[in-house]
């Protein structure tokens, strides 16, 4: 199997707390708060996520609405027109969407692209534009750039990627986060884009100033996760955060004597290595920690070679 590829098997039912419900314009907006509204276009639909949008911003409850999830912009995502499309219409409508709080853009099942094949954009423009967003989750890496900006309001930051580049890691570096309680990266591989090593990662390991309120670090879906673990056991964040998860990764057995020897590891709330290459007498091992070791869904060596690794959220 090789690490990094992943598909992704079904839209998310929740999202940042809220339940999940694909906007329907007859029926319009019945819960503002607890609801995360989603709005895709179709496979080869003609419409664009403009027209989708504006019929939700006819809605009069509109400006209550704090969750929203976009899946394609577009109906052939994988070939043409990059997220911008979204990015430029989210921009010129934040006046109408005041409450915003969460937004995922590319709630993408791989039927319809694959995470590599995605093209998003320069999301900076959203977090210069809704200063009380507070999660932010954008799937696919690639053409995805960030400009510097500060944003105070933004606590939690998923990218979900089968090849995250470096110069999008350093871009990430760069944001002004001083909120950031959760950040999560998809590493991917170098097929895809995935050109990091652990001296990008550096900044977030070392630097614990860098995002200050960090309290879940989450480097994922990585085929040199035995590496960021060996870095991390030594690095400054180690002290600070709760959660460290490092699944979907390249971990086996001979990679963990590291993080059972380390007695930073031992002052975790949470360490999350589930799939990866762990034998059922190393999860026994780790388990003595005192610690929360979620580590299901092991795969076996063998499965190193195999092409496809399909993933639910």
């Amino acid at each position: 199997m090789i690490i990094g590829e992943i598909d992704i098997c079904e839209y998310v039912k929740t999202f940042a707390n809220r339940q999940v419900e694909d906007f329907d314009p007859q029926t319009g907006i019945s819960d503002p708060v607890a609801t995360a509204y989603a709005l895709r276009v179709g496979f080869l639909e003609e419409e664009n996520i403009t027209h989708k949008l504006n019929r939700l911003l006819q809605d009069t409850q509109v400006a209550q609405i704090e969750a929203l999830v976009f899946g394609m912009w577009n109906g052939r995502v994988s070939f043409y027109g990059d997220s911008s499309i979204l990015v430029n219409a989210l921009v010129e409508a934040s006046y109408q969407l005041s409450s915003l709080k969460a937004l995922f853009i590319g709630d993408i099942l791989f039927y319809d692209s694959n995470m590599a094949l995605m093209k998003q954009s320069n999301i900076s423009p959203i977090l210069e534009a809704y200063p009380s967003l507070e999660v932010l989750q954008v799937r696919g890496g690639s053409g995805l750039e960030f400009t510097p900006v500060r944003h105070n309001q933004l606590k939690k930051l998923i990218i979900q990627t089968n090849g995250l580049s470096s110069k999008t890691i350093n871009q990430i570096w760069a944001l002004h986060l001083p909120a950031l309680e959760h950040l999560e990266l998809w590493l991917g591989i170098d097929d895809y884009g995935g050109d990091s090593n652990v001296d990008t990662l550096r900044p977030v390991l070392d630097d614990i100033d860098l995002f200050p309120k960090l309290n879940y670090l989450g480097l994922r879906n990585s085929e040199y996760s035995e590496e960021i673990a060996k870095a991390i056991v030594q690095a400054s964040i180690i002290k600070q955060i709760k959660v460290l998860d490092l699944s979907v990764g390249s971990i086996g057995d001979k990679d963990c004597p590291v993080l059972l020897s380390s007695p930073a590891v031992n002052q975790l709330q949470t360490l999350n290595v589930s799939d990866n290459f762990l034998s059922e007498a190393m999860i026994n091992q780790l388990n003595q920690l005192n610690i929360e070791v979620i580590a299901e869904d092991q795969k076996e060596e063998y499965e190193r070679d195999r092409r496809y690794w399909p993933a639910e959220e």
